[in-house]
């Protein structure tokens, strides 16, 4: 049995990446935003889950930007994440089966900042692993207006470009890519490798475009979960577990490639 079609076989092949357009029904898709809004009402909670925030463009406040660390928290997440389908599918397109690697979810309000371009491999080399797929699943409908992803079209080399001395990708390279704006609607998947180069605007509308980033690896390459997020609470902690007038920004390269994250 294969979770794609022809055509999705196709895309992914030479992009890299493959737009599940409707994946997910539409109960499924409720119960998502409905868990999305359950994390962003948990308290900030030191040595459990991990909340990140950002300045808003717009009116200066703090604004939610992500939280992460959260799936033993929640058994309907860990569910959803964890299950025979999604495991399913992202095992297909590794040839092996694969296992959760990390999980996070960014929120983008309104005034929220864009994530530069950058690949995802650099930043998890560090755990001994050399390819990574990683799920975005859309909580909100997401298009030019409030951030949407914008993925480089043609690119299906496993290689690492040509970076910025702060880890994303080198500007006169990004400038030769095909860029095109990945517009999603509630419950649509996005699959990409760690090598596909991608980036998102601000959001200058007012509406959210939350959505889960869900990254596995290849079992075979060992089961780094607790690893990563152990050194990343030591090397770049939330908000509510810093050492005022530590400074933590050695580990952005690492643990905040490409994110508004201060």
């Amino acid at each position: 049995m294969s979770y794609f079609t022809q055509e999705q076989k196709t895309q992914w092949k030479d992009n890299g990446f493959v737009h599940l357009k409707g994946f997910l029904n539409e109960a499924l898709a409720q119960d998502i935003k409905d868990w999305t809004q359950e994390l962003y009402e948990w308290e900030e909670a030191p040595g459990k889950w991990m909340k990140y925030f950002e300045t808003s463009s717009d009116t200066g406040e703090r604004l939610l930007c992500r939280v992460e660390n959260f799936i033993d928290y929640h058994k309907g997440i860990k569910g959803f994440l964890c299950g025979e389908m999604i495991y399913g599918m992202v095992s297909e397109l590794m040839g092996e089966q694969a296992v959760l690697f990390k999980e996070k979810i960014n929120f983008k309000y309104p005034g929220g900042a864009g994530f530069a371009y950058h690949q995802d491999a650099p930043a998890f080399t560090s755990f001994g692993q050399k390819y990574h797929i990683t799920m975005m699943v859309s909580v909100d409908a997401s298009n030019e207006e409030n951030g949407c992803l914008r993925m480089a079209h043609g690119f299906s080399e496993e290689k690492t470009l040509e970076q910025e001395p702060d880890g994303t990708v080198c500007k006169k390279l990004a400038a030769k890519l095909d860029w095109r704006p990945l517009e999603t609607g509630p419950g649509d998947l996005v699959l990409f490798n760690s090598y596909v180069p991608h980036y998102s605007e601000a959001n200058t509308s007012d509406r959210s475009r939350r959505a889960m980033f869900i990254t596995y690896n290849r079992l075979s390459e060992g089961e780094k979960r607790l690893d990563y997020f152990k050194d990343k609470r030591e090397k770049f902690p939330p908000e509510a577990e810093r050492i005022e007038g530590k400074d933590y920004s050695s580990a952005e390269s690492l643990y905040n490639l490409g994110n508004p994250i201060k």
